[in-house]
């Protein structure tokens, strides 16, 4: 960017110790002083949500990588807080760790984000059609569900109360308004039964089965990558879309 810098003409004759400018045509010249701010050593700016987009934009167009890898760090750290303007630019400047992660939080409460159109009117349409896809699979799957263990295909269970266990959470799962898929993905894999053991040695076999079957009803889901509490027992499963070549 600095590479190119050098003094005008007209300092060069009217001084012998010209200064080097450097003209940046169309950029708000308070965009370009957080930018010096930033690549100053001496001094600190920090990244926010108020800024993130001017910097990615800058980091962009003049190919400013200890910006952009700023940029992105405050991304990987900021999504739970504006995951669908987080989706936006991660998509806009192919930032697939963070498009991923985003899409994480937006599926799972996909009601709330799309009550109203005007809030997910920022990200693109192809994001949206893929979100909604992923949505329609969600739903698709809980219907299969609900059919398989009401016709007692799924799962292969022997012991009649661990099954009641697993259709009562079924019913509870598959009903409306429908729950979030971390949720349900967690309901699914907590059926246990401590009273008899028989159903937990029956549970215990068939645990990874069941696990697959579930898998293959609602496809993979993920933790997020950084959890902003890493206690073991409170990890969430999510489902996810990812960015296209």
């Amino acid at each position: 960017m600095f590479s190119n810098v050098r003094p005008t003409e007209s300092d060069m004759s009217s001084d012998p110790f010209p200064v080097p400018r450097l003209y940046l045509p169309n950029e708000k010249a308070e965009n370009l002083e957080k930018l010096l701010t930033f690549l100053y050593p001496n001094t600190y700016f920090e990244i926010s949500w108020d800024d993130v987009s001017d910097f990615l934009y800058l980091a962009d167009k003049y190919l400013i990588e200890k910006l952009r890898k700023a940029c992105e760090a405050f991304l990987c750290r900021g999504f739970y807080d504006e995951p669908l303007q987080a989706l936006k630019l991660a998509e806009k400047y192919r930032i697939a760790s963070v498009y991923k992660e985003s899409s994480k939080l937006v599926l799972n409460n996909f009601e709330h984000f799309f009550h109203n159109a005007a809030e997910t009117s920022i990200i693109s349409p192809l994001t949206i059609i893929k979100l909604k896809v992923s949505r329609q699979e969600y739903i698709e799957g809980l219907n299969r569900l609900y059919s398989r263990t009401v016709d007692r295909e799924f799962p292969p269970l022997s012991s009649e109360h661990l099954r009641s266990k697993f259709e009562e959470c079924v019913k509870d799962i598959c009903t409306f308004p429908i729950p979030n898929p971390s949720d349900v993905w967690s309901q699914l894999h907590e059926v246990d039964c401590s009273r008899h053991f028989e159903c937990r040695e029956e549970l215990r076999r068939l645990k990874g089965f069941i696990h697959e079957k579930i898998v293959e009803f609602f496809g993979e889901y993920e933790t997020l990558a950084a959890r902003k509490s890493m206690n073991v027992d409170d990890i969430a499963y999510y489902p996810f879309i990812e960015l296209g070549e």
